[in-house]
């Protein structure tokens, strides 16, 4: 079926949940089949150099709704201390957009975007409050007893807790972010004994497909938000993904035995934190945590191919833009050895993945080396939806970005002179880490940062692993003058002048 004229495009975004990206790209070794996005990049234009606005899971999330930086939409952290608890109500978020223009907005799992779900925002569908227990819904029991499932029953096979547990009832997990009282936590890998249909991935793809199915027979176009909770941690995985990776040949990760001598002190506490809590010194001791790390990643991935398959199926395929992506990336067995990503802004945490389709829109298995983030999806979806971009976000559209690219050659990767040349991600902290930072993507160069503690300064394109700080390169000098000016520049710009922000200022010397 070809695309209806003067119709508006239908959206489909699909969103992983903290992933194993830079290792999946960057390093040698086996690696998952990544079934789902392996197809959409076929057909549509990779984002090589997508980045987090904010590589934790709150903020990032909340950006991807209204298009602006955490410091503007108020949720700053994951915990109490973030600024706000809920979204600042003068932010608006994507959904009051599309549906003043006619969208119909359905919105299906992890939300995590503040105390509210999706609901209270004006999406219909499924989420939960806050991060959410997805095994305990009443959605969840209906959808078992529907397809006649078990319970999602899993054998904790490691625990941060140093526990193996078997047979748990994960309906029985109260947290599924922390720690539970039948002793899971969710800093943990444990077989899915039940189908993988079972597994909570499965089970909002199934939701988002049954919305499709009722969508798509309306007249309304509409957007559909699918984010699963995987592959977050804990790394539950199920047949026939369990073991499909060979533990002992993943290579160690080129960063694994970085001395950590030119990091931020902050960095060198926390990796001791985390050799302190794991036990674990080698590498060999972190590959079958990675092997689970990869095995669910592509369990989560499959799931996304129902709703792939079911746009196929229902002949919309030409009148509907396909977006695959993440909040952040995981740093899990990196930079000496850490877990989950604390308040980290390497490039484990920072680089994600970035594809989009639309069939006679975007160019066919191409790529774009220019600097993008998660925030610009918003303004993205907005312009291809027929609303003006407001001039209050912060992302910016890809649109022009795509278009250029279809018409551009080889030789000049796709960026057109009106793209940004820089690019600004955020930090507030994390856990018990209270210190602001903020990373300045330049060209090939990164700058970060770090409120009352060191700096740091890489070259990707040379060292992509940051295993050699160029903070106090003699012969970097002009350049780490450049990147600060950049910085406070992008601050001014942007409005990023709280308190902190200011001491950062000042202490970094960052006024030209």
């Amino acid at each position: 079926m070809g695309a209806t004229p003067n119709r508006k495009p239908n959206i489909v975004w699909l969103t992983q949940d903290h992933v194993v990206w830079k290792h999946f790209r960057d390093t040698k070794g086996p690696k998952p089949r990544l079934a789902a996005y392996e197809r959409i990049a076929t057909e549509g234009t990779t984002f090589d150099r997508a980045y987090s606005v904010t590589p934790l899971c709150s903020p990032a999330r909340a950006s991807m709704l209204t298009g602006v930086y955490a410091h503007k939409h108020g949720i700053t952290r994951n915990d109490s201390r973030s600024l706000k608890g809920a979204m600042n109500l003068e932010t608006p978020v994507l959904s009051e957009f599309l549906k003043s223009v006619g969208y119909r907005c359905g919105y299906f799992g992890k939300w995590h975007a503040g105390r509210e779900n999706a609901q209270e925002y004006g999406f219909e569908g499924f989420s939960l409050e806050g991060y959410g227990t997805p095994y305990q819904s009443e959605a969840y029991a209906s959808y078992l007893k529907r397809f006649d499932l078990p319970d999602p029953i899993v054998d904790v096979e490691w625990s941060i807790s140093g526990a193996s547990l078997s047979d748990i009832n994960m309906k029985d997990v109260e947290s599924f972010a922390g720690a539970s009282t039948n002793g899971f936590r969710s800093a943990s890998t444990a077989h899915f004994k039940s189908p993988v249909e079972a597994t909570e991935a499965y089970f909002v793809s199934q939701l988002a497909c049954d919305w499709l199915e009722e969508a798509a027979q309306g007249e309304e176009p509409f957007l559909l938000r699918v984010d699963i909770w995987g592959p977050h941690q804990p790394y539950l995985v199920a047949e026939p993904f369990r073991n499909s990776m060979d533990a002992k040949r993943i290579p160690e990760y080129p960063n694994f035995s970085n001395s950590f001598a030119d990091r931020p002190d902050y960095h060198k506490r926390d990796r001791d934190d985390w050799r302190n809590r794991t036990g674990f010194t080698e590498w060999d001791q972190w590959q079958p945590l990675l092997a689970r790390a990869y095995e669910h990643f592509a369990q989560t991935d499959s799931a996304f191919l129902k709703v792939l398959d079911t746009i196929d199926r229902l002949g919309i395929s030409e009148d509907t833009i396909v977006i695959y992506t993440a909040d952040h990336g995981d740093i899990l067995a990196t930079n000496g050895g850490l877990f989950d990503k604390d308040a980290m802004l390497t490039e484990e945490t920072m680089a994600i993945p970035l594809v989009v389709k639309w069939p006679g829109v975007t160019k066919q298995a191409c790529s774009t080396q220019a600097l993008v983030s998660n925030m610009d999806i918003v303004s993205t979806v907005l312009e291809w939806s027929g609303v003006q971009v407001p001039v209050h976000m912060d992302g910016l559209s890809l649109a022009g970005l795509i278009t250029h690219i279809n018409s551009a050659n080889d030789s000049d990767f796709g960026i057109p002179s009106t793209w940004r040349k820089d690019l600004m991600a955020v930090h507030f902290g994390h856990k018990d880490y209270e210190k602001i930072q903020r990373a300045l993507y330049w060209e090939t160069y990164k700058y970060v940062a770090h409120l009352d503690d060191s700096d740091e300064l890489y070259d990707l394109e040379q060292d992509p692993f940051e295993l050699q700080n160029l903070i106090h390169a003699s012969d970097k000098r002009n350049l780490l003058e450049e990147m600060k000016h950049r910085l406070h520049k992008q601050l001014l710009d942007h409005d990023d002048l709280s308190e902190d922000t200011n001491r950062l200022i000042e202490q970094k010397k960052l006024k030209p």
